[in-house]
């Protein structure tokens, strides 16, 4: 049987996580202006979007840039090529950090879903908005982060426990034992792995179907008061529940594929498929990336105003917009109808 652990780390794989976090920065650069400084209709929105962009952003430079690892599958384990950082952080202590950041993202989502569902809420008085149970899960989903990290952390193994698990199971990677950076994980020996790998796998499944739910009901409620506010707070509301909904669906694609990819490569044993497993990184590293670039095509604001800064700076004419729209300030193209309707316009902060 091949080794799970090739000889050395090609050189193609922490240069192209550093290539992904190079090109995820100017986009999410540009993202954060477009929340910030171009959203002024969106009022207390723009907040959340900036807490779940942020924590994507997080998420995805620590992978590409800060302690990059790469895995050894279908063995839970792997090495930390974090070149400056990793003198500094254990390979463990880097993958708790890692899991603790990454679960901030299902936080992130998850108030984003709420505020929207409340913005609808609050158009109809009458309708009940169960805030003291979403309030719940927003503080239960905010705590777990740091479970998931903690669990994490109780996962370790000692030097010897790591040492007998890689010799009598994948005995090719003992040499890899003599590195600072190498680290591997045996459910059997400690359970909290079991733990933290069951016990996120259910919160996550019942948050992402939660959001799912908010999402439909947002849409319901939205359509039973269509006839009771004006067209443009229509537009708006489903809109931007659009635009979250992609922002969660297509960028969460990046991270359940490959996930699954993983998870059927280390139960089914596949050791001739390890390239293709952490070769999946790629993907989970510019999920932010993505995240960020569907925010903006799914934003028409957005979008004008992106195609209108890159002919200006670029001179490109066949982009340029009509005279009469550009002449026109982003404040008041943004939250115009938030002014002229006032009396039926809901509020979206």
């Amino acid at each position: 049987m091949s080794a799970p652990c090739p000889p050395t780390i090609p050189a193609y794989y922490t240069l192209t996580l550093h290539i992904i976090g190079a090109i995820s920065l100017p986009v999410n650069a540009i993202g954060f202006y477009m929340v910030w400084f171009q959203s002024p209709g969106m009022f207390g929105y723009k907040y959340c979007l900036c807490y779940m962009q942020t924590a994507s952003f997080v998420t995805e430079i620590y992978m590409s840039w800060v302690c990059p690892a790469f895995y050894f599958f279908p063995m839970v384990g792997g090495y930390n090529t974090g070149e400056f950082f990793g003198q500094f952080i254990s390979p463990h202590m880097s993958m708790s950090i890692w899991v603790g950041i990454f679960c901030f993202e299902l936080s992130a989502g998850l108030t984003c879903f709420v505020y929207r569902h409340n913005a609808a809420v609050q158009i109809n008085q009458n309708q009940s908005s169960k805030m003291h149970f979403n309030k719940l899960l927003l503080f239960i989903t905010h705590i777990f982060p740091f479970f998931t990290a903690i669990s994490m952390w109780n996962s370790s193994l000692t030097y010897q426990q790591k040492y007998d698990f890689v010799k009598k199971n994948y005995p090719q990677c003992l040499f890899w034992m003599a590195f600072d950076g190498f680290e591997a994980y045996d459910p059997h020996q400690n359970p909290w792995m079991f733990v933290t790998g069951i016990g996120a796998l259910i919160w996550v499944f019942f948050i992402v179907w939660y959001c799912v739910y908010l999402g439909v009901h947002t849409m319901i409620i939205l359509q039973r008061l269509r006839q009771h506010m004006s067209s443009q707070t229509y537009n708006m509301h489903r809109a931007a529940l659009f635009s979250l909904s992609m922002q969660m669906a297509l960028p969460g694609g990046l991270i359940v594929i490959p996930k699954n990819i993983m998870l059927f490569i280390v139960i089914g044993e596949a050791t001739h498929l390890q390239e293709l497993a952490t070769n999946m990184t790629f993907l989970m590293a510019s999920h932010s990336m993505c995240q960020c670039s569907t925010m903006i095509l799914s934003n028409s604001v957005y979008r004008r105003i992106f195609r209108e800064k890159l002919a200006k700076t670029f001179r490109l004419k066949f982009l340029a917009p009509e005279s009469h729209m550009s002449s026109i300030e982003a404040s008041m193209r943004t939250n115009s109808f938030v002014q002229k309707n006032a009396p039926n316009a809901a509020p979206t902060a």
